[in-house]
């Protein structure tokens, strides 16, 4: 007669990360919306005791502290009315936004100038890259949503993983031998790690977006001709990564500026991004219209 397994116990750390949000929590937490809402928790936690009902003002206290500890905010959609709230507002963006502490490494790679993409200095449209990346096989039409070609994409996951196991100056010194248009590679490490474009104004550029960038690039010139859409469609396809090419972790969806505003009008949507919440890097911004 075979024995049921044991039911295996839950581990309650590992319950807390399913439920926390990166977007808005650890090195992405916006503090000045995290003491707001808890604030307002001790508004209503207040009000409950007023009224001597002890064990809900218990509940409400522990749960509201709790959802914030792991979300970041308990106002429903905070993210998304902040912004144009602090915008409209006559409060200083600096109460906000206060200017932090550099060191020496960080105040070196200020005098830097971080770039986007290897693709910054392209002039084509969005349209035109994905119409001509589509005509040419390399993306395909599922749906509503854009992939890329199944071999394709397979032979661009394989080159991220070998770019991505290679040194950073080994990785430098084959952005540099890969792309004519790019004369001087180096590495650079402050808190992050970077690729320096460039030898007298030099430019930073994220490692894993050159990983992701430099792979595409590649994979694309078995398909395409034309060197300016190979670069433009080699940062188009950072828009279907899922995990960060450098170490794995799974991307998250986030904002071009924090939950609690930034340097947008009232009238204006924030740009929605693909974030490695370990690398601390931006992997792709997805432009919107601001009207």
């Amino acid at each position: 007669m075979s024995r049921e397994p044991a039911p295996q116990e839950s581990d309650p750390m590992g319950v807390l990360e399913t439920l926390s949000d990166e977007s808005y929590t650890g090195p992405n937490r916006c503090w000045p919306c995290t003491i707001l809402n808890l604030g307002l928790v001790g508004i209503a936690v207040m009000f409950l005791r007023a009224r001597n009902r002890q064990r809900a003002s218990l509940l409400v206290g522990v749960v509201g502290v709790a959802v914030v500890y792991l979300r970041g905010y308990l106002v429903p959609y905070t993210p998304e009315f902040a912004p144009r709230l602090v915008a409209a507002s006559p409060v200083p963006d600096e109460w906000f936004h206060g200017e932090p502490a550099h060191d020496a490494a960080t105040q070196e790679a200020m005098a830097h100038e971080e770039r986007d993409s290897l693709a910054e200095d392209v002039d084509l449209d969005g349209e035109t890259i994905l119409r001509e990346l589509s005509a040419a096989g390399v993306i395909e039409l599922e749906g509503e949503r854009l992939f890329p070609e199944a071999t394709v994409d397979t032979a661009w996951h394989d080159r991220m993983d070998e770019l991505a196991a290679e040194s950073l100056e080994a990785l430098s010194t084959t952005l540099q031998a890969s792309l004519e248009q790019v004369g001087h590679a180096e590495p650079y490490v402050d808190d992050a790690e970077w690729v320096v474009l460039g030898s007298e104004h030099k430019q930073l550029l994220p490692r894993p977006v050159v990983v992701a960038e430099l792979a595409a690039y590649e994979v694309l010139g078995e398909r395409l001709n034309d060197e300016r859409l190979r670069i433009a469609g080699a940062e188009a396809f950072r828009m279907f990564l899922d995990r960060c090419p450098v170490c794995g972790s799974e991307l998250v969806e986030s904002s071009s500026v924090s939950c609690c505003g930034g340097h947008l009008g009232p009238r204006q949507d924030p740009d929605e991004t693909l974030v490695c919440p370990t690398c601390e890097q931006r992997l792709y911004t997805f432009e919107v219209d601001d009207n």
